[in-house]
């Protein structure tokens, strides 16, 4: 992996931590006496307004400068892509609001830790190879945020059969929202910010349908983000500077999933969620007398200890690459002989020439070569192995260095 690309998927992976540690600490400063002095399910809408606006300033910044046509590939399937997926987010939010009513929040949050471990069930099962290095984070890490949710005495009692039901579905959807929006934004030749665009307007939409069913409600209660609402109706009723900033915050962090979506992936969506809850757990404890446990600190150091391996190392192709190492075989002499027999080009000093090598065997005579002289993955050329004194030939019958 290019440097560049590493890079950027560290700087979304910072990016969403930090916009989304903010925009839930904004969520606690907002509350007076436990409850929210504006409707929940309005600032969901105005969220997705939000979105909808910079998301769309974005792509007509791009198109301005570009001139390239403003649904630059735009199909059908990609709208009704969005469509679906704009409505799985909206069944999962009624879905935690009733989940908050049947456990209390340690419970649902023990059992959402399992995303990160679906979510790479499912990239596994849409084809894409997971390293085994990967793997182990993603288990650890599963095991981590189940330590810091644990509560014997309270958090972790019988709960009703449909309790179960409702956290496993709400679970679910999560890692197939997930994983599905990742495979639209980096499946199809559209813009990020026009699909993103669509993403919004449907959010938007059903946002403002959520907030008319909550105003509706005969017994007062709204349905934005599972809090109830007790007496603001208004759309604009309530707001303060910090609830309007908590509206931009949260329009941030939508495009800082979007960015992690392009150029990383679901899973490292899921560490980041995991990095939050740690670090928001330590701020907690100093701000806001939140009361923990010996249990809670192991979960919390190994929750950002292997975010720090899977980030500095899962990730780092070239790593990976090193990890899964075997020595080349010597081609089968059949292919030799067959090559032979094309007639050898030399390159002046006695060497084979590119031409009479396949693609397979010049890829291994690169990689021996990087690996000798301790340089990243594919930075070597084909010149280099020619001016070199093993030539092709002997960096393809090379062994690693112990």
């Amino acid at each position: 992996m290019a440097l560049t690309e590493y890079a950027k998927q560290l700087g979304a992976f910072m990016t969403l931590v930090v916009v989304q540690a903010m925009a839930i600490l904004l969520f606690k400063l907002c509350q007076n006496d436990g409850k929210y002095t504006f409707n929940p399910a309005s600032s969901v809408a105005l969220t997705e307004m939000c979105k909808l606006l910079l998301a769309g300033s974005l792509h007509y910044n791009h198109v301005a400068s570009s001139k390239k046509p403003l649904w630059e590939g735009v199909s059908p399937k990609i709208v009704f892509h969005y469509l679906g997926l704009s409505m799985m987010y909206t069944i999962n939010n009624q879905l935690s609001f009733y989940c908050l009513e049947l456990a209390d929040p340690g419970s649902m949050a023990l059992g959402k830790s399992i995303a990160p471990y679906l979510c790479a069930l499912l990239l596994r099962l849409a084809g894409e190879r997971l390293h085994a290095l990967k793997w182990v984070c993603i288990i650890v890490q599963c095991c981590a945020i189940a330590i810091v949710q644990y509560d014997a005495c309270k958090g972790t009692g019988y709960l009703p059969m449909k309790a179960y039901y409702m956290i496993g579905t709400a679970t679910s959807i999560t890692a197939i929202t997930s994983v599905w929006n990742q495979l639209i934004i980096k499946g199809f030749e559209v813009p990020a910010n026009l699909q993103n665009s669509f993403l919004y307007a449907f959010g938007s939409a059903f946002a403002i349908i959520s907030y008319l069913h909550s105003v509706s409600d005969t017994h007062g209660r709204g349905h934005g983000h599972g809090h109830a609402v007790d007496g603001p109706k208004g759309f604009f009723e309530g707001y303060t500077l910090l609830a309007s900033l908590l509206v931009l915050f949260q329009a941030f962090h939508g495009l800082a999933v979007a960015l992690v979506y392009t150029y990383a992936d679901a899973i490292v969506k899921n560490f980041a969620n995991s990095s939050v809850m740690a670090i928001l757990i330590i701020i907690s404890y100093l701000y806001f007398g939140l009361e923990t446990t010996l249990h809670s600190w192991l979960g919390i150091i190994i929750v950002l200890t292997i975010t720090y391996c899977y980030m500095n190392l899962a990730l780092r192709k070239d790593l990976c690459q090193l990890l899964d190492w075997k020595p080349p075989s010597e081609p089968p002499a059949q292919e030799k002989a067959h090559l032979l027999e094309e007639g050898e080009k030399t390159d002046g000093e006695g060497g084979v020439s590119e031409s009479n090598y396949t693609e397979g065997e010049l890829a291994t005579a690169l990689r021996n070569y990087e690996a000798f002289h301790q340089i990243p993955i594919g930075s070597a050329t084909v010149e280099q192995l020619q001016t070199s004194s093993a030539k092709i030939g002997g960096w393809l019958r090379a062994r690693p260095p112990s």
